[in-house]
């Protein structure tokens, strides 16, 4: 069995821009249903809370989460690019809402 790769700093992802072409399309969960992950942020797991998802027609995925950086007590809304070496499934969540 091959031992899993060392996690990598998550990267954070800018705005989308209209210079980027079509915006992406975002899936959001109620917030009493919401799936989590756990993100290598600073150096250590975080577990996030995940507000939506972002997937632009090139192919690209980001994640916008809820997460605690600067305090154990407040959250802050981050968004990272997909990235399985810097994040995992902590919890599933109910289907996304309908758009």
């Amino acid at each position: 069995m091959s031992t899993p790769p060392e996690p990598h700093e998550a990267v954070e992802a800018p705005p989308w821009a209209p210079a980027e072409g079509p915006p992406p399309t975002v899936e959001t969960w109620p917030r009493l249903s919401r799936p989590a992950l756990r993100i290598w942020i600073r150096g250590e797991w975080r577990h996030c809370p995940v507000i939506a998802v972002h997937r632009y027609r090139d192919g690209r995925t980001a994640v916008q989460v809820d997460v605690h950086l600067d305090s154990t007590t407040s959250y802050q809304a981050r968004t990272y690019r997909w990235d399985p070496n810097a994040m995992h499934i902590a919890a599933a969540g109910n289907p996304p809402l309908e758009p």
